[in-house]
């Protein structure tokens, strides 16, 4: 099998894979910003997605993962697991900073600037410890 068809396998297995098991492969490796919104099309999700857009390379640098989760797109599992993991009856625009010891950090029901999102994260003792070593 070709690299390129494997490679594609395995990204729509991830994007089919259930919430859960992306944020219990996820968790321990990275820090995860989990952006929740009825519709695509809400300003407060085209918002934060631009903000997020525009740092990139701040988000890899503090191994940042970012997971949509667009109502209209969710599965039933996917929706439950948001309204029991994080307390949450989807109904408008939220956003998690979930860290990598998988603790939720941060929840907001508006769109957070990314100066905030990484002040929280290099304040954190496993961020701080991350950049003595680099």
């Amino acid at each position: 099998m070709h690299l390129f068809t494997l490679a594609i396998y395995s990204l729509l297995f991830f994007f089919q894979d259930p919430l859960e098991n992306k944020l219990e492969r996820i968790i321990g490796k990275n820090r995860v910003i989990v952006v929740y919104c009825p519709k695509v099309s809400e300003a407060e999700y085209k918002l934060q997605k631009k903000w997020l857009n525009e740092v990139g390379k701040d988000l890899s640098e503090r191994d940042l993962y970012v997971i949509d989760c667009i109502e209209s797109d969710l599965s039933t599992e996917d929706s439950l697991h948001l309204k029991e993991r994080f307390k949450y009856a989807p109904n408008h625009f939220c956003m998690w900073l979930i860290g990598k010891d998988g603790e939720i950090k941060l929840t907001s029901g508006k769109p957070v600037k990314p100066e905030q999102l990484f002040g929280l994260i290099d304040a954190m003792p496993m961020r701080r410890a991350e950049m003595k070593k680099n």
